[in-house]
C-alpha cells in the first residue's frame, strides 16, 4: 500500500504542481460561462434587423405589420411572465393584465415595471428590457429592382435618425389563386420574418374565404383565435399538485449537461493516463519505478493519482457552481434556476455522477494505461486507440435522444452494455428508474470492470517488464493457440 500511495502521490503532484493545471482549472467555469451566455449578451447587444414590407394593398401590408407587432408583443409578454414567475410571483398577475392594458410593449414594460416598484422594489430594479428583434421600417422603393442596393448594402435607410442595413423586404402581390408572397434578404439562414409574414397572409387568406361564406369578420376573428388550453401533467404526481414545469425539467437538464461533464472527464483523464506512461516510458522513469514497486502497484498508484486530480477539479468546479446556484437560487426562489440548484445538489444524481465517474474512470484509464504501455510514440498509440475512441463517440451520439425519451426500449438495454453504461444511466437517472433497472446495468458495469482492470494488469505489466509491443502480444496469444492441445 504504501508503494501505491507514493505513486499515487507524485502522480498528482506532478499535475497539481504545475501552472497549467490552474490555468484550466480557472479557465473551464470562464470558458462554460462563455459558452452559456455570450449568446444571450450578442443576441441583446445585436441592434434590431430593419424590414422593409410593400403590398398591392395597404390592408396586406398593414395585416402583416400587425403580425410582427403582436409577435413582438407575445415575445415580451413570455419574458415578463418568467421574470415575474421567478422574481416576485405574489405581483405577478397584477404586472402581467397591466402589461395587456398597455396599448403597446413600451407601455405595458412600463406599467408593469410601476406595479413592481410598488409590490417588490427588488425586482423592479433588475426587471429586464423588452428586446425588439426586428423593426418595421417605411420601404425605400416598392419592388425588388429598387430595394435591392438596400439589401445589398449599398446604401442604407434611416430608423429613428440612424442609418441602418436594410436586413430584408417583404413583397406581397395579389394574384388569381389568392396571394403571392416573395421574401429577398442576403441573410439564408433566420426564416422568421418569412414565416411571420406568411401566417399573416394566410389568416388574411381564411378570413376572406369566411366572409365569402357569409362569415362576417368579427366571428371570422373569432374562429381564428381559436384554441385550446393546453396542460402538461406527470401521471407520477395528482393532478391538484399543479401542471408540469419548467422547474420540473430542470433534473433533466442537469442530468444531460452531467452526463457531457461525465464523457469529458473521463476522456480527458484517460488521454491524462495515456501521455504520462508514454513519457516515463520513453524516459525510462518506469523502469526506476520497477526497482521499487510491482506493475500491479504502479498501475493502481496512477490510477489513483490521476482519480485525486479529477476528484480536485470536481471539488473547485462543483463548490464554485454550487455556490453560484444557490445564490440565484436565492434571488429567484420559485424560478428554473431553483430548480436547477434543487436537482445539482440531489443526493441520487450526485451519487449516480459519482459511480458512473469511478466505473467510467477505472475502465477506460485501465485501457489507455495498457495500451500506453505496448507503445513508444503517441503516433503507436493513437493507431491502437482507434477502437476505443470510436466506443467513446457512440455516447456522444446517444445522449441527444436518450435525453429525448430515457425510458426507450433502445437505451433501456444499451445501459446494459459496459461501455455505455456510465453516460446513459447519467442521463436516465431521473426518468423514474426501477429498482432492477438500475441495479442491473450497475452490477454488469462493475463486473466489466473488474474485468478490464484483470486485463489491463496483465497488459501492463508485458509493457513495461517485458517491453511488449501490440504486434508481438498479438503473436504471443497466437501461438498459445496453436500450442493449445486439440479436442479429442
Amino acid at each position: 500500500m504504501r508503494e501505491i500511495f507514493l505513486i499515487a502521490r507524485r502522480d498528482y503532484l506532478a499535475v497539481v504542481s504545475a501552472w497549467g493545471f490552474w490555468l484550466s482549472l480557472c479557465t473551464a467555469p470562464l470558458l462554460f460561462a462563455v459558452v452559456v451566455f455570450a449568446p444571450i449578451l450578442l443576441s441583446r447587444s445585436e441592434p434590431a434587423r430593419a424590414l422593409a414590407i410593400a403590398a398591392d394593398r395597404p390592408a396586406d401590408e398593414a395585416a402583416v405589420i400587425a403580425a410582427f407587432d403582436q409577435a413582438d408583443r407575445v415575445n415580451a409578454r413570455e419574458t415578463l411572465n418568467a421574470f415575474l414567475a421567478a422574481a416576485a410571483p405574489g405581483a405577478q398577475a397584477e404586472a402581467l393584465a397591466a402589461f395587456d392594458a398597455a396599448a403597446n410593449t413600451q407601455q405595458g414594460f412600463a406599467a408593469a415595471r410601476a406595479i413592481l416598484a410598488a409590490r417588490a422594489p427588488a425586482a423592479a430594479q433588475s426587471m429586464p428590457q423588452p428586446q425588439q428583434r426586428y423593426v418595421i421600417a417605411p420601404a425605400p422603393a416598392r419592388d425588388i429592382d429598387g430595394l435591392r442596393p438596400y439589401l445589398l448594402g449599398e446604401r442604407q435607410i434611416a430608423i429613428a435618425g440612424r442609418q441602418t442595413p436594410l436586413f430584408g423586404a417583404v413583397l406581397i402581390t395579389r394574384t388569381e389563386g389568392g396571394l403571392r408572397l416573395a421574401y429577398w434578404s442576403a441573410n439564408l439562414t433566420d426564416p422568421t420574418p418569412r414565416r411571420r409574414a406568411e401566417r399573416a397572409l394566410t389568416d388574411i387568406l381564411r378570413s376572406e374565404a369566411l366572409a365569402a361564406r357569409g362569415v362576417d369578420a368579427q366571428e371570422a376573428a373569432r374562429i381564428d383565435a381559436l384554441a385550446p388550453q393546453v396542460e402538461q401533467f406527470d401521471p407520477r404526481r395528482a393532478q391538484r399538485d399543479g401542471a408540469v414545469t419548467m422547474r420540473d425539467r430542470a433534473p433533466y437538464i442537469v442530468a444531460i449537461v452531467m452526463a457531457f461533464v461525465l464523457w469529458s472527464a473521463v476522456f480527458g483523464v484517460a488521454n491524462m493516463l495515456l501521455t504520462s506512461v508514454l513519457e516515463e516510458k520513453s524516459n525510462k522513469i518506469l523502469d526506476t519505478l520497477l526497482t521499487s514497486a510491482s506493475p500491479l502497484q504502479i498501475l493502481i498508484g496512477k490510477l489513483a493519482g490521476t482519480a485525486a486530480v479529477s476528484a480536485t477539479l470536481f471539488g473547485v468546479w462543483g463548490l464554485l457552481g454550487g455556490s453560484l446556484a444557490r445564490f440565484a437560487a436565492g434571488r429567484a426562489p420559485d424560478g428554473l434556476m431553483a430548480g436547477i440548484a434543487g436537482a445539482a445538489l440531489d443526493p441520487t444524481l450526485i451519487g449516480t455522477f459519482l459511480a458512473c465517474f469511478v466505473a467510467g474512470y477505472l475502465m477506460y484509464g485501465a485501457l489507455f494505461l495498457a495500451l500506453g504501455s505496448l507503445c513508444e510514440t503517441i503516433q503507436e498509440a493513437q493507431t491502437l486507440l482507434g477502437p476505443v475512441i470510436f466506443v467513446l463517440i457512440i455516447p456522444i451520439i446517444l445522449l441527444g435522444p436518450a435525453f429525448d425519451n430515457p425510458k426507450a426500449p433502445f437505451f433501456a438495454y444499451a445501459s446494459w452494455v459496459p461501455p455505455l453504461t456510465p453516460f446513459l444511466m447519467m442521463v436516465r437517472a431521473p426518468a423514474g428508474l426501477s429498482p432492477a433497472e438500475i441495479a442491473g446495468p450497475f452490477v454488469m458495469l462493475f463486473i466489466a470492470v473488474g474485468f478490464i482492470l484483470w486485463g489491463a494488469a496483465r497488459v501492463f505489466h508485458a509493457g513495461v517488464v517485458d517491453n511488449a509491443t501490440a504486434a508481438s502480444l498479438r503473436n504471443r496469444i497466437l501461438r498459445r493457440a496453436e500450442q493449445r492441445p486439440a479436442q479429442p
